[in-house]
């Protein structure tokens, strides 16, 4: 009888230690569920509308989620309003000229950086119709140039026509609204039309002729970097890791938008439907085409980089266009310092 009670003690503590050890078995072996954290809030303001691909395919992708970013895009009214955001802290990040950039830290202190760029090169151009017969930057001595009152293009005209030969007294400027500019020059009011390089195929559409155009950066502007990515100081200064991560998915998006110049329109147009995608993707195409987002320096660095030599080149046109003053040096309107230790590099051509 006591052997049996003692069986019987034994085969219940076997089980039990069984039961337990299987507990505790599994308890080790269960994977340890880790709550990710909830995505940083992220505000993007543009230096106008969202008519470009770069920043939608960085969301449509996931390049930004992959980040643990949750961004969102605001419109801009140009580039002085986008660094005023910026430096009030109502948005993280923007998109704007880096003459805009140069010009605030010169004349009012503002503390922002670059930290990538988006034209590599700077995308002014003058349009003319092709039924002009011109030819050459000179053939425009003579001849009537419509733009706006807060027009770059006119800001920076003197270095362009100093480098391509035109004798400026002998060229008249329009200054119109920016709701007219296009139909003064496509109604012949015009001669010729001074804008940013996205926009030509829009504007030859409009005009219903073929037209042309003379590039700033193919005549002695080549050291001109255009629209930069930046942030504040302290931003960058207080949250580092939060601008290298903004900047590697933006890289991403850049890198996938020139691997697939077709699907930019459809993209685009998924998130600002009253974007006509086919000219998107024509206008996308004439950057593409023109090495404004590609250039030799980006081949080797990788997307985004920026070398100080040419932002000497950069802030030198600047300061003799707007004759500022005071001395600006390159460490104080960029930095590099934030792009992928493993480079984004656009397609080999």
């Amino acid at each position: 009888m006591v052997r049996k009670i003692i069986s019987c003690l034994i085969i219940t503590a076997l089980s039990i230690f069984m039961v337990l050890g299987t507990v505790g078995c599994n308890s080790k072996k269960a994977p340890t569920a880790k709550k990710s954290a909830p995505p940083d809030q992220v505000t993007f303001q543009l230096n106008w509308l969202p008519e470009e691909p770069v920043y939608w395919a960085a969301i449509d992708k996931g390049f930004w989620a992959e980040q643990n970013l949750d961004v969102k895009i605001i419109r801009g009214y140009g580039s002085v309003d986008t660094i005023t955001k910026i430096a009030t802290k109502q948005a993280v990040f923007g998109r704007a000229d880096i003459g805009n950039l140069i010009l605030a830290r010169a004349q009012e202190g503002i503390k922002i950086k670059a930290v990538a760029t988006y034209h590599a090169n700077y995308p002014s151009i003058i349009i003319f119709k092709k039924s002009s017969g011109m030819k050459e930057p000179k053939n425009l001595e003579g001849k009537t140039i419509v733009t706006t009152a807060v027009s770059t293009m006119r800001t920076f005209w003197p270095v362009f026509a100093q480098a391509a030969g035109i004798d400026q007294s002998k060229v008249h400027w329009k200054i119109a609204d920016p709701a007219l500019q296009r139909a003064i020059f496509i109604r012949g009011e015009a001669d010729a039309f001074a804008l940013s390089l996205h926009f030509f195929s829009q504007v030859e559409d409009l005009a219903g002729e073929p037209l042309d155009f003379f590039a700033y950066k193919d005549y002695g502007n080549s050291g001109r970097y255009g629209d930069v990515i930046f942030a504040d100081e302290d931003t960058i200064t207080q949250n580092p890791d939060l601008v290298k991560r903004f900047i590697a998915g933006y890289l991403k998006g850049m890198r996938y938008c020139i691997e697939n110049p077709s699907e930019v329109g459809k993209i685009i147009k998924k998130y600002a439907p009253e974007i006509d995608a086919d000219m998107s993707v024509k206008s996308w195409q004439t950057e593409l085409g023109n090495n404004i987002m590609v250039t030799d320096e980006s081949q080797k660095y990788g997307l985004g980089w920026m070398s100080r030599d040419r932002m000497v080149k950069t802030i030198d046109i600047v300061s003799k266009a707007y004759k500022l003053q005071k001395n600006i040096t390159p460490e104080t309107v960029y930095t590099t310092n934030f792009l992928p230790e493993e480079p984004v590099y656009p397609p080999k051509k």
